[in-house]
């Protein structure tokens, strides 16, 4: 093909383009909704499952679940004996560390509040290779039978309730009956799972 021919061709199109000008802005709007749903679409699949994780390995990074046949969702949490169970047992996997989310009456902060927390075990920012911003994570004896109750904020929470205050380290908080311990500060990172 030519030069001469492709804007003999252009010059067709547009012509064509001019003459029924109904189709011209349908082909315009369906290329444009096209368009945007297609840069909406992989925007989300980049930033789900293409970029990884602000954690250290986060590459090498896994749930494990289980299952019951008779619940009605199929899926059931662990225990902490099964969790200490596959810690000690477990051959691949270089570290085996709790989450889950409750939610907590919180005192001390103003008003009385309803926070969803994540517990998780005392190794777990070690393993994610998260360092707080402030004070420390949690130590081995933090999640013994019996241990001061302390409490790690997230980043965002640490901005809204306490004003980014770097006293926090070492205030106390009454959740569900019970004075916590403030003893650290996370990073910006999302919350993991969530």
């Amino acid at each position: 093909m030519t030069m001469e021919t492709l804007v003999q061709d252009l010059r067709f199109g547009l012509r064509m383009l001019l003459k029924s000008p109904g189709f011209t802005l349908s082909a315009i709007l369906a290329l444009a909704l096209g368009i945007g749903a297609n840069t909406a679409i992989f925007s989300m699949v980049n930033g789900v499952l293409l970029r990884s994780l602000p954690y250290q390995k986060s590459e090498q990074l896994v749930t494990l679940r289980q299952h019951a046949t008779d619940d009605a969702d199929g899926s059931v949490g662990f225990s902490v004996p099964d969790v200490m169970d596959y810690r000690e047992q477990s051959r691949s996997l270089s570290g085996v560390v709790e989450y889950h989310t409750m939610w907590f009456n919180l005192i001390g902060t103003g008003e009385p509040q309803r926070v969803q927390t994540g517990v998780v075990s005392a190794d777990f920012f070690d393993v994610m290779g998260v360092r707080p911003v402030l004070g420390r994570t949690f130590v081995a004896g933090d999640d013994t039978q019996g241990a001061e109750a302390v409490l790690v904020l997230s980043y965002g929470y640490w901005q809204r309730a306490f004003g980014g205050e770097k006293s926090v380290i070492g205030r106390t908080v009454e959740m569900n009956d019970r004075v916590h311990t403030i003893v650290g500060v996370l990073p910006p990172v999302p919350q993991y799972p969530n």
